[in-house]
């Protein structure tokens, strides 16, 4: 979990400073360190950025279907259940369900809605004229636009769907 989270920090502070260094304010040089940082990050900061989250999503999915894997181990006075990666942890017990918790709660808070995003924003964008649940959603997911388009670009209209079932 540590380096995605790493990820995700660096990412959101290069945003952050992107954005504010952007807003130009009088006070600020154009030769200063602050100012230039966007110029030297550029316009692909934006994809740069929405891969690394979507490999860090990959890696953090991963990491919590390992945390849910167990296994039975059966013994004349009855069925054990361990974890699947290390059989001497008994599954929920102390030590697991430390792991446990920190993934069911990165798996509610990051994992669902993103896939949720990541599913269902570009059929939101199809159908917002015709409903005003999806138009209000719609509105909703453009403050995130540069996102979604550069992880949906690569994909034709009518399959930008498939990038969250995926």
């Amino acid at each position: 979990f540590v380096f995605p989270a790493y990820l995700f920090i660096l990412t959101m502070i290069v945003i952050v400073v992107c954005h504010y260094c952007l807003q130009r304010s009088p006070t600020t040089a154009p030769s200063s360190c602050v100012y230039r940082f966007p110029i030297i990050i550029g316009e692909r900061a934006v994809g740069v950025l929405s891969t690394l989250i979507y490999l860090s999503y990959s890696k953090l999915l991963r990491n919590v279907i390992d945390i849910f894997t167990y296994s039975t181990v059966h013994l004349p006075s009855g069925d054990i259940y361990v974890w699947f990666y290390d059989g001497n942890v008994k599954y929920l017990d102390d030590k697991h369900a430390v792991l446990f918790a920190i993934a069911m709660v990165t798996c509610i808070l990051f994992l669902l809605p993103y896939t949720f995003a990541l599913t269902f924003i570009p059929i939101i964008e199809r159908y917002s004229e015709h409903n005003r649940l999806f138009n209000y959603l719609h509105k909703k997911a453009n403050k995130i636009k540069p996102m979604n388009d550069a992880h949906y670009a690569p994909y034709k209209g009518e399959y930008r769907w498939w990038l969250g079932a995926r």
